[in-house]
């Protein structure tokens, strides 16, 4: 079988598209343009409300612009963004930061967001492309659907993209349809899935091990299919070359730092105490039996993943499993649907990913607050088990039905007999592709209203203006110079979030600000103070207001 012939999972290409219907090609037209303008549209609003509000960068936002700007510079970060799953880890990698690197030279204020905006946009479009590649344009609107889903439940995802969980989420939705394309017999979608891949893997740890799954199952259906088919080999150089330059600078902090970060990463997941299976089963059914994700996320219990999942059976997680894995059984036979085995497949090792990834969580990282982050990765689960089990049924009873696939009759002149059916079959696909515009275009407008109600609410304000006063004290006393600098509180992720905040600030107006240990972490030894002379200035935040002191530097006082 090549990679044109490939059976549907429920649907024809020509039902779809309109193959051999005149007005088949403007329907497709329009319903490849509002998948791609639906879920633009969220992250375009998102842009435009953080340039109405104005307030920079702070907290991990500060840190990720920061390293960004270091990339263009001798500098460059080897690692992602500092993790809680060990003090002294970070991600994978800075493929967030390369990306990021010249919107935040272009523009330090703002290039940013919309320097992320425009990547999850591009991500976005390739998921859409590549799905409907794969299953048509009835795939290029699930994809599309998918993305609307996940920013409706999260909407922070469009209002604060460049943060690295939410940056990597758009991309691992791209991998997953790349994917998909691939296991469908389009084989050139490899390197694609290989450069996607790669960006979630590295954004965020909980994306890693279903990138890379992804990436090699689909690797070994190509190259056989490529073995069978006598075809050239020149998709798999291509991504195999993607793939060494997106993880070339890993691997040199692996081979050249005394602290490697994979090493400190996989010694770390071997000895800390870990949520175990029973966890991750209860994981997977939190993803698609009674999902937690049907509830809006504000909504949820926020005392930690632990709370979020742990009321959940894990016998349901095991039927999520085996359903899946009896939807693939079937697609190979009875029903021999490459498209159904491929999103079988596709379903199966994201939800196998979500097993060992929540199987191996920290126990002491299940009651922390500020994690809940980390169930974003269930809905595109969930959703991926529904839609598999439910193109099995449908196919499974279509074909109980005897309503095998047949060729298309050539189209009836007008006049002939049978002209009046073709016409009324165009009315019919007019219509049902108008009605899936509006519907996704009603999804896409919901979405963005639900995301400018929520916006007063997001990100931290209080943060930023600090911040911000801060940066146009320190600028008015004291010229362009090295400058050391500590924020104190009695809230630590404040006082945190407040100096990284200000450290990029003065960074991007030409100043050398250094900073205290905890700060420093975020953004690597070059921002570390080592005890050189140079001004200090002290900002005191409390509830009356804020103090600011500028000092002479040292290791007492800077820590």
């Amino acid at each position: 079988m090549t990679e044109h012939d490939a059976p549907p999972v429920v649907f024809t290409r020509s039902a779809l598209t309109g193959a051999g219907n005149r007005t088949a090609p403007g329907w497709a037209v329009l319903l490849r343009l509002a998948a791609h303008v639906a879920a633009w549209l969220p992250f375009v609003i998102g842009t435009v409300r953080s340039a109405q509000r104005g307030l920079p960068a702070v907290g991990d936002g500060a840190s990720i612009a920061l390293r960004s700007w270091d990339t263009l510079t001798a500098s460059g970060p080897l690692v992602g963004q500092a993790t809680e799953l060990h003090s002294g880890a970070f991600d994978a990698g800075p493929l967030q930061y390369w990306l990021l690197a010249i919107p935040v030279h272009m523009d330090p204020r703002h290039g940013l967001m919309w320097g992320a905006a425009l990547c999850c946009i591009v991500a976005g479009s390739l998921a859409i492309e590549a799905a409907r590649s794969a299953l048509g344009a009835l795939g290029g609107l699930v994809a599309s659907g998918f993305i609307l889903a996940i920013v409706a439940w999260q909407p922070l995802i469009a209002a604060h993209p460049f943060w690295n969980p939410w940056f990597g989420v758009i991309f691992f939705l791209a991998a997953l349809a790349a994917a998909l394309a691939v296991l469908s017999g389009r084989r050139r979608w490899w390197p694609v899935l290989v450069v996607t891949a790669s960006v979630a893997a590295q954004a965020h740890l909980m994306f890693m091990l279903a990138s890379a799954a992804l990436v090699l199952v689909a690797l070994v259906v190509a190259l056989a299919g490529t073995i069978r088919a006598r075809a050239g080999y020149w998709w798999a150089v291509i991504g195999l070359a993607a793939g060494a330059g997106c993880w070339a600078a890993p691997l040199i902090q692996q081979f050249t730092s005394p602290y490697p970060n994979i090493s400190l990463l996989l010694n770390t997941l071997g000895k800390q105490q870990s949520s175990g299976p029973a966890f991750g089963f209860r994981a997977i059914a939190a993803s698609s039996w009674h999902p937690l994700w049907l509830a809006s996320s504000s909504s949820l219990d926020h005392e930690g993943i632990g709370s979020s999942i742990g009321g959940r059976s894990p016998a349901f997680g095991v039927a999520v499993l085996a359903a899946t894995a009896v939807a693939l059984i079937l697609a190979v036979r009875p029903l021999r649907s490459r498209r159904l085995a491929a999103l079988a497949a596709i379903s199966l090792l994201t939800s196998g990913a979500v097993l060992a990834t929540y199987s191996n969580v920290p126990v002491h990282n299940l009651g922390i607050a500020t994690e809940d982050y980390l169930l974003v990765v269930l809905l595109p689960a969930g959703l991926l088990a529904w839609l598999t089990v439910g193109s099995a049924v449908v196919l499974a009873v279509r074909r109980a039905a005897g309503s095998a696939r047949v060729a298309p009759a050539r189209t009836p002149a007008r006049g002939q007999p049978g002209s009046a059916g073709r016409s009324a079959a165009r009315w019919g696909l007019a219509a049902v592709s108008g009605v899936a515009v509006a519907l996704l275009g009603l999804g896409a407008w919901q979405v963005a209203a639900r995301q400018v109600r929520m916006a007063p609410s997001m990100g931290s304000p209080t943060q930023a203006e600090e911040a911000r006063y801060a940066t146009a004290y320190i600028e008015r006393m004291l010229p362009h110079q090295r400058v050391a600098l500590t924020a104190r509180t009695p809230g630590v992720g404040f006082a945190r979030n407040v100096t990284l905040g200000v450290v990029w600030a003065l960074t991007a107006d030409g100043y050398e600000p250094v900073t205290n240990h905890s700060a420093a972490r975020y953004l690597g030894p070059r921002y570390r103070y080592a005890g050189r002379p140079m001004p200090l200035v002290i900002v005191t935040l409390r509830q009356q207001g804020m103090a600011i002191h500028v000092t002479q530097a040292s290791l007492s006082k800077l820590s």
